[in-house]
């Protein structure tokens, strides 16, 4: 069966991401490469200003407010006065069955005012398109830590306790299906736990979010964070590992 150019360039794409997990022999239906392409180029991500207003929880709780209520000259936690460019609240479909939660920005992120568009964003686009075969306009990407701590260092204490709340609110409007946290600060923050982040991998954990008003129960998913992963490439089997659990809960195709 003729394979067509499109098909070729998702195969090609896909080869090489299973290629960087080290992984040597992947099995491939025929009928499957000339399928129509899941995955295609990431969207330009949409400036922080653009998030809609209409969306809202049941509380009657809307995205655009919760960013409104933070401002743009937040002084909440000490982060304020270290050289702040933007607040970085989030980026993505604000109706995604799927959430990604990180850290904090990193350099390129404050200059841009959107989460995950340096080196660790590019990995998370390839994890989001070639490994789970989804778009990134597809799920909502945001952080813990809304303003980049300098030297790129992981959030304190209460830097966190300053802005989690809002991040919890950002998940109780989405409502989301899934939260896959990347990195232990996130985990930590929605899922707190003892021992090492691999002692909480592998696992669906039930996750209970929102007001007493708006409550509602949403799962999590612990991985690794992209940056650690571009510092220790040999992490990555772990964590495709990771999201093919992610898949199979939302019932996508790879998933288990």
């Amino acid at each position: 069966m003729p394979i067509t150019p499109e098909a070729r360039d998702k195969l090609a794409g896909y080869l090489r991401f299973q290629r960087d997990l080290g992984v040597e022999t992947v099995r491939i239906a025929a009928a499957a490469l000339n399928a129509p392409a899941a995955v295609t180029p990431a969207a330009t991500p949409t400036a922080p200003a653009t998030v809609m207003a209409t969306v809202m929880d049941p509380g009657g709780e809307s995205l655009a407010g919760i960013q409104a209520e933070i401002g743009t000259a937040c002084q909440r936690c000490k982060l304020s006065q270290c050289g702040r460019h933007h607040i970085v609240f989030g980026d993505g479909d604000p109706h995604a069955e799927l959430v990604f939660v990180g850290e904090a920005p990193g350099a390129d992120e404050d200059a841009q005012g959107i989460p995950f568009v340096g080196r660790g964003g590019q990995l998370l686009n390839d994890m989001i398109q070639k490994g789970m075969g989804l778009r990134r306009q597809d799920v909502y990407i945001c952080n813990v830590a809304k303003c980049r701590p300098p030297g790129n260092r992981t959030p304190e204490k209460d830097e966190i306790a300053a802005c989690l709340p809002f991040l919890l609110r950002q998940l109780g409007v989405i409502r989301p299906r899934l939260v896959v946290a990347l990195g232990s600060t996130a985990a930590q923050a929605l899922h707190p736990y003892k021992g090492s982040l691999t002692s909480v991998r592998g696992t669906i954990h039930p996750l209970r979010l929102g007001s007493a008003e708006g409550e509602f129960e949403t799962h999590l998913v612990v991985s690794y964070h992209p940056a650690y992963l571009l510092r220790d490439p040999s992490q990555k089997r772990e964590a495709w590992k990771d999201l093919q659990l992610a898949m199979g809960f939302l019932d996508l195709p790879g998933g288990r």
